[in-house]
């Protein structure tokens, strides 16, 4: 039997934390403080009670006026401090969701990373929980408070009497069908809304970021055109939204309000007929004009309550996506060495390798070549532990990868992308990633094995310049540099460079490939490459095509035993200035 969804509310709960007594004296405040609100009118009854029997003096009305005005302080104050608690549990909660999400990006397998937007991510942890806090803050005490104002005063009425306490609540159940109108169909409608707000968010931000190449290729009408699609269904699935509500919405806060419609001609009738007095009658028209504002404030929670559980859902969606599981305990591993055995691997229900087998050997160079699309790349993001195979098995030392602690694995290997990241950070900051303790001497001696040194030294405040300032300053090979510094810097018995110099000149190709051999003095190194000559003295060469291995061994062999390797490198050596190269 399927367990069924706890509510919005208490998924919200479920992020408040240290913070829950909080909320929980914010709501009680804040009920005190409409009870207190509700004092004027009370002293309204008892001063028309005392002109109707003669019995009001000046010391009753200042009395009585004094009352109101300290219930309104009084309101005013539990209203504040309620206001105040419920802000910063609210932010407490964004905090614990933020902090929720953060976390569970850490841990989800890099595909789900890879094949969502920035901008997506962008709309959940910034729009997404950002639209919970204005709900929330007000929202939480505030729907019990102006749920307790309006029951005492109803209670008050019948007390009085029951057939003045009908008529008080004749426009509610118009009010409550029109209301019910406006919420019709709300589920699409902010299933559509939150789609259209995600899809403008990450066109936008893929515009932002591909300027540069839109420009560059005279594609600012297409590209542009793409945003302002995604800008017009944001703003046609809003209007659609809101223009359904609208006139519904209108209706029901036109009558609700209207409470004289019932308390005015059944009071006046009773009253003729000698069935109610005249200061009862004055309480029952008095006082729903009081309890209405309250209600007004319920219905429009029921809305906000809707909008908490659209925004939410994308949230939770998120947080139920299924992480990589890992033990805790630290495994025993052998020697440090990779072997697949017969791997299979799917990606979005797409299965990408087809039986991989193979094994590296500590202290070699394993290189991993192929066309673009041939899987040559998710095997190297297998070997980092970024996913999990979908059959066979990834062990390394001789643990089944799914049995070493990702923290563990992480400490054995450097992995080096062909994108190439650096925080907005300095440079000092960014190369002792590789050991957060490193001393400002390890950082540098890094670097100049990995020939950045120099160049590090020449930027206006050297190695405490922000990477960001002296991102526009760098080539993609100088960025590339540093990362290996941080690989270099941290010591690991596994090297894995995926493309590593795949977007480097020939000037900086030479001096990456002069801090790889540096890099891997001693220890194990996995190349993905696409430009042969950097693994042509690989003691393992494996091919690869269409998410299978079709060739492997050293160049020698390869070149005389594997087509698919002999026409690639005959098409990489052409490519060379004189069209030869030697093998």
């Amino acid at each position: 039997m399927k367990s069924k969804e706890p509510g919005t509310i208490r998924q919200l709960f479920a992020f408040v934390g240290e913070s829950n007594g909080k909320m929980r004296l914010s709501i009680f405040l804040a009920v005190l403080g409409e009870l207190f609100g509700m004092g004027p009118f009370l002293m309204v009854a008892v001063l028309a009670d005392a002109l109707y029997q003669g019995t009001a003096t000046p010391t009753l009305v200042l009395f009585l006026c004094g009352g109101a005005a300290v219930c309104q302080i009084i309101k005013m104050l539990l209203t504040w401090r309620s206001s105040l608690m419920s802000h910063k549990t609210s932010f407490t909660i964004l905090k614990n969701i933020r902090e929720a999400i953060t976390d569970r990006m850490a841990k989800v397998p890099m595909g789900i990373m890879l094949e969502t937007p920035t901008g997506a991510f962008k709309n959940l942890i910034v729009d997404n929980v950002a639209k919970l806090e204005d709900s929330m803050a007000h929202f939480m005490p505030e729907l019990p408070s102006n749920i307790a104002a309006p029951l005492c005063s109803i209670l008050l009425i019948f007390l009085l009497d029951w057939r003045m306490g009908l008529a008080a609540l004749v426009t509610i159940p118009l009010g409550t069908l029109f209301f019910a109108a406006m919420m019709r169909g709300y589920g699409p409608r902010m299933e559509n809304y939150m789609r259209s707000a995600n899809e403008m968010n990450s066109t936008l931000v893929e515009y932002v970021n591909g300027i540069q190449v839109i420009k560059a290729f005279n594609r600012s009408a297409a590209s542009y055109g793409k945003y302002a699609d995604s800008v017009r269904y944001f703003h046609d699935s809003t209007m659609a939204w809101w223009s359904q509500c609208w006139l519904w919405n209108a209706a029901a806060r036109a009558v609700l309000p209207s409470t004289l419609l019932g308390t005015l001609p059944v009071g006046a009738w009773l009253y003729m007929e000698g069935s109610l007095s005249l200061p009862v009658f004055l309480v029952a028209l008095v006082v729903p004009l009081g309890f209405i504002a309250p209600l007004m404030k319920v219905s429009e929670a029921m809305e906000q309550v809707s909008m908490i559980k659209g925004n939410l859902e994308q949230v939770t969606t998120f947080l139920k996506t299924p992480e990589l599981v890992r033990p805790t305990e630290p495994a025993e591993l052998g020697d440090r060495c990779y072997q697949f055995e017969d791997v299979h691997f799917a990606y979005n229900e797409s299965e990408v390798l087809h039986g991989i087998s193979f094994q590296t050997q500590p202290g070699t160079m394993t290189a991993i070549v192929g066309a673009s699309g041939s899987g040559k790349s998710t095997i190297a993001k297998l070997m980092a532990g970024f996913w999990d195979v979908t059959s066979g098995t990834v062990r390394f030392g001789g643990q089944d990868i799914r049995n070493i602690p990702f923290g563990q694995l992480m400490d054995e290997i450097s992995y080096v992308a062909q994108d190439n990241f650096l925080f907005d950070k300095s440079i000092r900051e960014n190369i002792r990633m590789g050991i957060p303790d490193a001393s400002d001497g390890e950082v540098e001696a890094a670097a100049k094995a990995a020939n950045c040194h120099d160049f590090i030294m020449q930027l206006e405040q050297g190695y405490d310049t922000m990477a960001g300032d002296a991102g526009d300053r760098l080539s993609g090979g100088e960025r590339q540099r540093i990362t290996i510094a941080r690989a270099i810097l941290k010591q690991a018995s596994v090297i894995i460079l995926d493309e590593a110099t795949a977007y480097a000149d020939p000037e900086n190709e030479a001096l990456i490939q002069q801090a790889i051999s540096k890099l891997v003095a001693g220890k194990s190194l996995i190349v993905v490459a696409h430009r042969l000559n950097t693994i042509r003295n690989a003691d393992q060469i494996l091919v690869v095509a269409n998410g299978e291995i079709v060739g492997r061994g050293i160049q020698k062999e390869l070149l005389q035993n594997c087509p698919l390797y002999r026409k690639m490198w005959q098409d990489y050596a052409g490519s060379i200035e004189g069209g030869t190269e030697d093998v």
